[in-house]
């Protein structure tokens, strides 16, 4: 990681912590399969608070009724200290309201993960 990397982490960051919205990501626990009596253990759900750049609903040339739908929002999440990795389907709650992750790019500064683009859907 070179130094321009470190500082945009870190500006990403302070800018989501400093301007941003808190919001829970719910993550699935992982399941466990035991062999000898073919029964699926599901894991423990772990609830993690972040703080994001305010939702952004998209501009409406981006929305096509499909891959972006008029009430979908668009928030950054910087990488700098997550605790998880963000996945497709997760759930994500914010004034009160249930979001599901149907999009979700990295961005990237050289070889490291400065932040994710999440879209989420209601």
């Amino acid at each position: 990681m070179t130094a321009i990397d470190t500082k945009l982490l870190a500006e990403v960051y302070t800018i989501a912590e400093t301007y941003g919205k808190s919001v829970v990501f719910t993550v699935p626990g992982s399941s466990t399969y035991a062999p000898s009596t073919g029964k699926v253990t599901e894991g423990s759900v772990v609830t993690h608070t972040v703080n994001v750049t305010p939702p952004e609903q998209y501009d409406r040339r981006y929305v096509d009724g499909e891959l972006v739908q008029a009430r979908d929002v668009q928030v950054i999440l910087p990488a700098k200290n997550l605790a998880f990795t963000p996945d497709l389907g997760m759930k994500v709650t914010f004034d009160s309201e249930a979001f599901d992750i149907v999009s979700l790019n990295p961005l990237y500064s050289g070889t490291s993960i400065c932040a994710y683009e999440v879209q989420l859907r209601q």
